[in-house]
C-alpha cells in the first residue's frame, strides 16, 4: 500500500501534475464558488509554474542541485562489490525482442567500467519487478544480468541477484542481506544516476555499508549554456525538472519516514 501511495503521490507532485492541480482547482474557484476572477488568476499562476518548469536554466539548477554533491572519480579503489541500482534496463515486452536500456542506460555501462577497474570480486545487481508500473514479467536484475552477460560477458560467478526489491530503500536492505549471507564486508561501490546518488547513498548508509559514490549519467553540465536556443523553454527541461522535482520529493519522504 505504500508503494502504491508513493506513485500516485510522485505523480501529481510533477511540473505536470502541479499543473493539472491548479487547473482543477480554477474550475472549482469558477464553476462552484462562482469566483472567476480568482480562478482566472489560478489558470495563469499554473501556466507561470508550467513555463518555469520547462526552462533549461530551471532544469539546470534542480539537477545540479543533486548531481553536484557527488562528483565522479578517475580511479575507485578496493571494495568488497560493485553495486549497480536497476532503473536502466527494459524487459522484452512487445516489439522488442532484447532487453534494451532507457535514459539512464550510463547505469550499466559505468558498472560495468567501475567493475572492470576495481578490485571488486562481485557485482550485486538489484532490482525486482515493480507490478504496478510494470508491463513485465521478469525482474529487473535478472534483465540486467542478461544484458550484462550477452554484451560484456559477465559470467554469474561474478554477480549476485538481488530481485526482490520495489524501492531504493528495498535495494539497501536485500542488498545488504544478500552480502551478509555470501560473507562480504559492507563496503561497496555504488553506481546508480547521478541524480539519483544523494537519496541512495544515504539510504544504503542508513543500511549500514560504507559506500563509495560512482555516479553517472550526468544531465546537467557543471555550467550554464549561453547558447541562445538552450533557454528557451522545451519538453527536455519539462521532463528534467520533473525528475528533480520528484527525486527531491523522494528525500523529504524517506526523511519523514526515517529511512535516511
Amino acid at each position: 500500500m505504500l508503494l502504491v501511495i508513493s506513485k500516485l503521490t510522485a505523480l501529481f507532485l510533477d511540473p505536470v501534475g502541479l499543473t493539472l492541480i491548479f487547473i482543477a482547482t480554477s474550475i472549482f474557484f469558477a464553476v462552484v464558488l462562482r469566483r472567476l476572477r480568482t480562478s482566472v488568476m489560478i489558470v495563469i499562476c499554473g501556466f507561470l509554474l508550467f513555463l518555469i518548469f520547462s526552462l533549461p536554466v530551471t532544469a539546470h539548477f534542480l539537477m545540479r542541485g543533486l548531481e553536484g554533491r557527488h562528483a565522479p572519480l578517475h580511479y575507485y579503489g578496493p571494495a568488497s562489490a560493485v553495486v549497480l541500482l536497476g532503473g536502466s534496463v527494459t524487459g522484452r515486452i512487445p516489439p522488442r525482442i532484447h532487453i534494451e536500456t532507457n535514459r539512464d542506460a550510463n547505469r550499466v555501462f559505468h558498472a560495468v567500467r567501475v567493475f572492470r577497474q576495481s578490485d571488486a570480486p562481485y557485482m550485486v545487481l538489484t532490482g525486482g519487478l515493480v507490478d504496478i508500473i510494470s508491463d513485465g514479467v521478469i525482474p529487473e536484475a535478472d534483465n540486467m544480468f542478461e544484458i550484462l552477460n550477452e554484451l560484456f560477458g559477465i559470467d554469474t560467478a561474478e554477480v549476485i541477484i538481488e530481485n526482490k526489491s520495489k524501492n531504493t530503500r528495498e535495494n539497501a536492505l536485500y542488498t545488504k542481506k544478500a552480502m551478509d549471507e555470501a560473507g562480504l564486508e559492507s563496503n561497496i561501490i555504488l553506481v546508480t544516476s547521478a541524480y539519483h546518488m544523494p537519496r541512495s547513498v544515504a539510504i544504503f548508509e542508513k543500511a549500514g555499508f560504507y559506500v563509495i559514490p560512482a555516479p553517472t549519467g550526468f544531465f546537467a553540465n557543471d555550467f550554464i549554456s549561453a547558447k541562445p536556443l538552450r533557454w528557451l523553454p522545451s519538453s527536455g527541461a519539462m521532463l528534467d525538472s520533473s525528475v528533480a522535482l520528484r527525486e527531491y520529493f523522494g528525500m523529504i519522504a524517506y526523511r519523514i519516514m526515517g529511512w535516511i
